[in-house]
């Protein structure tokens, strides 16, 4: 199966997190910004089961401040507890201030009463990947869930976008049983995403200058992580 077709994206990215602050807040910042954003699409629900290693080797290099590193993860949109009809598999690299994002669909799944390792698993055997995933994957297990709520906001000239993501919910993933347990929410923290294609880097100086706080290295993974493992941790 190496003849896969891959859905490959290719951007930088830059996070600023405010703590103990409304959405409203961080909108009025997005909204009044000189590039003159508007908000596009709906709202919706984002939701993620993450993998990782044996050890926790893509927590250690997110968590060390590796320039290199990944996630793998199963996203999809809509209700954390439903029939999921479009997941999709993602492998996200970080190569400094780059963002290198695949995607392959997968078969769809009942997820309204949790899932379990075994089902996931499932899942990926029927799904059409490239072989060097499928042996990689097999060596994960799944770990986390979490879900948040996303605002999406593009500037007039199209070149730069903005993400708002609330309302924060982990979940330990349970390898056997088919549930999800020990819910964290992070209600008082807004992580605002600013995201942007390679060929207009340049002009990032400029529009970061009207931002009134600087970019910071946060990662969901790393705090759902840090939250419903806290004994590991």
């Amino acid at each position: 199966m190496s003849s896969v077709p891959e859905n490959i994206q290719e951007r930088y990215e830059q996070k600023f997190v405010f703590e103990q602050k409304h959405s409203t807040f961080v909108e009025e910042i997005v909204k009044t910004h000189p590039a003159n954003f508007h908000e596009i699409f709906q709202q919706r629900q984002i939701n993620n089961i993450y993998f990782d290693k044996l050890g926790f080797k893509f927590y250690a290099d997110h968590k060390d401040g590796n320039p290199q590193c990944k996630k793998v993860r199963i996203r999809w949109y809509g209700n954390t507890f439903d029939q999921i009809n479009y997941p999709v598999l993602e492998y996200k690299y970080r190569n400094g201030d780059i963002r290198i994002k695949k995607s392959y669909p997968l078969p769809a799944f009942n997820n309204e009463n949790g899932c379990n390792s075994t089902q996931i698993k499932e899942v990926l055997v029927q799904a059409n990947l490239p072989d060097y995933v499928r042996e990689e994957i097999e060596e994960l297990e799944a770990y986390l869930v979490n879900s948040y709520t996303r605002r999406y906001f593009r500037s007039f000239d199209n070149h730069y976008r903005f993400t708002i993501d609330q309302n924060l919910e982990y979940f330990k993933f349970m390898q056997e049983q088919k549930s999800f347990l020990q819910k964290e929410i992070d209600e008082n923290r807004v992580v605002l995403e600013l995201k942007f294609g390679l060929e207009f880097a340049l002009e990032i100086i400029k529009l970061n200058t009207k931002l009134p706080i600087q970019d910071y290295v946060f990662s969901k993974y790393v705090s759902g992580m840090e939250k419903v493992y806290s004994y590991l941790f």
